[in-house]
Order: structure tokens, then C-alpha cells, then sequence
């Protein structure tokens, strides 16, 4: 994804970008089970700490990403930087296929398992 954000002329920091990208696409999924569970298990749950916990999960994830793949963003563009055209063409194909889905998967269980607290 590096490679694919450090080609974009006006992108100066794709390592942070595609860290954030990542961050933001693990907060969707994680987010997409917590609506499937609350429907199923009816966690009832104010508004106030919803939001509390979803930005503690938020900076979770950050934090974790941070010191799991940013921090070392140079050994990891190595790595893939050699590797076959075909391993990077299969990975980007893998990659765009998991914010797809990710997308989808969410907005599908939002729109029909969410239901309004009257």
C-alpha cells in the first residue's frame, strides 16, 4: 500500500497514510462485529459511553499499529519492496478486496441490524 500511496504526486508521508488506513479499516471491522453482537446479544448501551468506548478502541488500535507496523515501516517496505510482481499484484488485488468488503460489510449490518431507540 506504500508503494501504491508513495506513486500519488501531493503524498508526502505514505507510510502515515497507509498506517492510518489501516487503523481506520481494523476500527470498521471491529466496529461491524459490535453491531452484529449488540443486535444478537441486546447490549443496551448509552450514548455517552458508546462513544467513550468506541474512541478508546480508536486509540487502541492507533497505539498498537503504531508500534506494530509504523515503527517499523522500513524493514516491512523492504520486504515487500523485493518481492515478485506477482506477489505484489496478488496483494494489492487481497488488499482493495479487504476495504471493500470491510465497507460493505459494515454498512450492510449497520443499515439492517441497527434498530432506533425510541
Amino acid at each position: 500500500m506504500v508503494t501504491y500511496l508513495s506513486k500519488i504526486k501531493t503524498n508526502k508521508t505514505p507510510a502515515f497514510n497507509a498506517y492510518l488506513i489501516i487503523s481506520v479499516l481494523q476500527y470498521i471491522n471491529i466496529g461491524t462485529l459490535y453491531v452484529i453482537s449488540n443486535y444478537y446479544l441486546q447490549i443496551v448501551m448509552d450514548r455517552n459511553t458508546a462513544i467513550i468506548s468506541g474512541l478508546i478502541f480508536a486509540a487502541a488500535f492507533a497505539i498498537l499499529n503504531y508500534f506494530i507496523l509504523y515503527a517499523k515501516r522500513e524493514s516491512i517496505i523492504k520486504k515487500y519492496s523485493e518481492a515478485p510482481i506477482k506477489r505484489k499484484t496478488r496483494g494489492q488485488i487481497l488488499f482493495w478486496l479487504y476495504v471493500i468488503l470491510s465497507f460493505v460489510a459494515f454498512s450492510i449490518s449497520v443499515a439492517n441490524l441497527v434498530t432506533p431507540r425510541y
